[in-house]
């Protein structure tokens, strides 16, 4: 019997983030509702999924009804999720402002957008409202009072349904969205600095990720060795599978592994890197890293290094126009898979592998970095050395790991490396790659059978 393409937890839980990828891709909002035709464009089969959302959901959803519930083209057709001509307008210069008076990354503005659109959906939710200029502007005393108790009501809202750091830039946004206004039409108040006085926002994180523990990253690699021999996947597997292919995706969630943990990125470093260039094997293989702003970006390879050596090899006679990113695409700008392509498919492997986090979520690429981090310290700890060159290779300015004590020379920071290296010993066993990666490559040529991936 052939299996469904579009299950019940790939449409609640895949879709709508593979859609706002495309969006984001193309530059356009992430909550506009898309038409049938770009659905299509994009490789989604819109007859097959309306058809499923009728067989999940019942036959009165529809492909447009379930979108809007998961957030696509809520409060109008406008990128701000707002009708209101004044309040676009502002909203658009408040943006245009930002961005080339102060100087914001894309990344921020990414954020302010999401900020103000979360407020107006809130706004819109509460008090049927999507004019933002009403908050700001009343004819009396009590209108102002009434004004002001719908913001508290909007700013409640938000508080209780995120987290502190992101409701505090919610209020920050939103604040100086009035600021912006008030030089530019008539403003009689700005009601967030009216009210924010009441609020408290705790951004102080309660800890650092929690790493995956030794046996959870053994249980991940083996259950990607044994995905073809898998007689029953669980959906989000089963979906991936059937959209790239069984053994390409085995062979790149891997790498995403053996990466994460052998050499413990940043998130955005999975798509800013170049495996060609930025990849270095030999005696002490180690992953440069050029535009970490705060230390040296040379991060020594402690787990996987033969694979990935194959994996780089491996990607560059696959594919004739490969762009030197380690997880390709060509549908996106960066020719990369996003950050968030890879978190999802890191929760589907770890979903597939029955390894969860202690508060029962599904480990994301920060906790594989946490667990390369862990490890480093920790084979440091437990042979005396006492330098500060993990917090220096991770790339932070954290010092709490591990305290200076005397500088090192090149020579002895790779005789560290390599004594912590046997800390990761056995963590990624491998008797063979996997079979899709002999399509381009020798048998023996990186690998040579009953090696232990970790002994180089």
């Amino acid at each position: 019997m052939p299996r469904e393409k579009y299950h019940k937890s790939y449409l609640e839980e895949q879709l709508p983030v593979e859609i706002r990828e495309h969006l984001r891709e193309d530059n356009l909002p992430p909550t506009r509702l898309p038409t049938y035709e770009y659905l299509n464009t994009k490789g989604f089969e819109t007859r097959g999924l309306a058809k499923a959302i009728k067989r999940h959901f019942g036959e009165g959803e529809t492909l447009d009804g379930f979108l809007k519930g998961h957030g696509f083209g809520v409060g109008g057709t406008n990128e701000w999720g707002t009708d209101d001509a004044e309040t676009i307008r502002h909203l658009n210069g408040y943006r245009h402002s930002r961005r080339t008076r102060r100087d914001y990354a894309e990344p921020t503005i990414q954020t302010l957008e999401s900020a103000l659109r979360e407020v107006i959906k809130t706004a819109q939710s509460l008090h049927q409202n999507d004019d933002l200029m009403i908050y700001a502007r009343y004819k009396d005393e009590d209108e102002k009072y009434e004004r002001n108790c719908q913001v508290e009501e909007i700013l409640d809202t938000i508080k209780r349904e995120n987290s502190d750091g992101a409701a505090k830039n919610y209020l920050r946004y939103f604040r100086g969205f009035y600021e912006y206004c008030s030089s530019r039409t008539r403003i009689d108040q700005n009601p967030v600095s009216q009210v924010e006085g009441q609020y408290r926002f705790d951004t102080t994180p309660n800890s650092e990720p929690q790493e995956i523990s030794d046996e959870q990253a053994r249980t991940i690699w083996e259950t990607l060795k044994q995905l073809p021999e898998r007689r029953e996947l669980t959906d989000p597997v089963k979906n991936l599978v059937e959209r790239y292919g069984l053994g390409e995706w085995q062979v790149q969630a891997m790498a995403l592994i053996g990466l994460g943990v052998g050499a413990g990125p940043r998130s955005s470093e999975y798509v800013r890197m170049d495996c060609v260039e930025h990849w270095h094997f030999g005696d002490d293989p180690y992953i440069e890293f050029p535009i970490r702003k705060n230390l040296p970006g040379e991060v020594p390879i402690m787990a996987a290094p033969d694979f990935l050596k194959a994996y780089q090899a491996y990607l560059e006679r696959k594919y004739e126009d490969w762009s030197g990113k380690p997880f390709p695409s060509d549908q996106s700008r960066s020719s990369s898979r996003t950050t968030n392509t890879l978190n999802n498919w890191l929760k589907a492997i770890c979903k597939e592998a029955n390894v969860r986090l202690d508060d029962g979520s599904l480990p994301t690429l920060q906790n594989l970095r946490q667990k390369w981090m862990n490890m480093y310290i920790r084979a440091l700890r437990e042979n005396g050395v006492h330098v500060e060159i993990v917090a220096d290779e991770a790339g932070t300015k954290n010092e709490r790991h591990v305290k200076v004590s005397y500088q090192t020379t090149e020579e002895e920071r790779k005789a560290i490396r390599d004594l912590a290296r046997g800390a990761f010993d056995g963590v990624f066993d491998l008797e063979e790659l996997p079979e899709e990666m002999y399509t381009v490559l020798e048998k023996g040529e990186f690998v040579e059978t009953q090696t232990d991936l970790s002994n180089f």
